[in-house]
């Protein structure tokens, strides 16, 4: 959390929901236009808000005061504060549970994904945007520019399969990998939405609303080498491939049960 009370000063510049993968997640919850759902590591609110604003009943879950004293508020929204390891709802109150980029914070997996479970309906339905940084290693240009910040989130993001399995085993019911390549153009400007647009990582407002580069001392080194090689096109020789894409594979997916 003590991350998030210092991005979340300005995390509403550059963090905005995205409409696709605001659709992505409504194709995958599939529940009736009135529904209960909860969104787990809501931030400000910007998903939950879509939702609310598409007629569900949205609780919006945040740990950090100062995310929620930025949030979105909307009719249909209820903001309360707490942590994936223990919900403040009752059992079998909830439709559907969503968790957009923020299960890499929570603090013991296996006690979050059995919260999910006891709050959530027998028929209720789950949705996890996540991702595994070691799917794109091998290819990902980023790797060459900020591989130490990124293989420090190994620590953190477990493996996709690894991940996939315990939530089954938790919540006792099967769960489908839906991969989600990332268009160049998001609106929600997380840490990999800059993978055509390397110009993106230099930016302060960019910096200060994605955590693996809000610590500034440990990443100074990697966005200096990366703007030596903007300026003297070495990036360009290397990856202006990069840039005829449309799409690309970060290694961002879906969980669904």
């Amino acid at each position: 959390m003590p991350i998030y009370n210092q991005i979340g000063k300005t995390y509403n510049t550059t963090r905005k929901a995205d409409p696709r993968i605001t659709e992505k997640i409504l194709q995958q919850l599939m529940l009736h236009p009135h529904a209960t759902v909860l969104d787990i590591g809501a931030g400000t609110g910007n998903y939950s808000y879509e939702l609310a604003h598409k007629g569900y009943k949205v609780i919006a879950l945040e740990p950090s005061e100062i995310m929620r004293n930025q949030g979105k508020q909307h009719i249909n929204m209820t903001w309360k504060e707490g942590f994936a390891e223990r919900i403040p709802l009752e059992e079998k109150s909830v439709d559907g549970i969503i968790c957009t980029l923020a299960s890499h914070h929570f603090q013991e997996l296996s006690l979050c994904f059995r919260e999910m479970k006891r709050v959530l309906k027998e028929d209720g339905k789950i949705v996890i945007f996540t991702l595994d940084p070691r799917l794109c290693e091998e290819e990902c240009w980023l790797f060459d520019y900020f591989g130490p910040i990124l293989k420090n989130a190994y620590k953190i993001h477990p493996p996709m399969k690894d991940l996939s399995k315990l939530l089954q085993e938790q919540v006792e019911r099967p769960v489908d990998i839906v991969p989600y390549p990332l268009p160049y153009d998001l609106m929600d400007q997380f840490f990999f939405t800059g993978w055509r647009k390397p110009e993106l990582y230099l930016d302060k407002d960019f910096q200060r609303g994605t955590s693996p580069l809000a610590k500034e001392e440990e990443v100074k080194r990697c966005l200096d080498q990366l703007h030596t090689d903007l300026e003297n096109g070495k990036w360009h020789e290397n990856y202006k491939y990069i840039l005829k894409l449309n799409e690309y594979d970060c290694g961002h997916f879906f969980l669904v049960v």
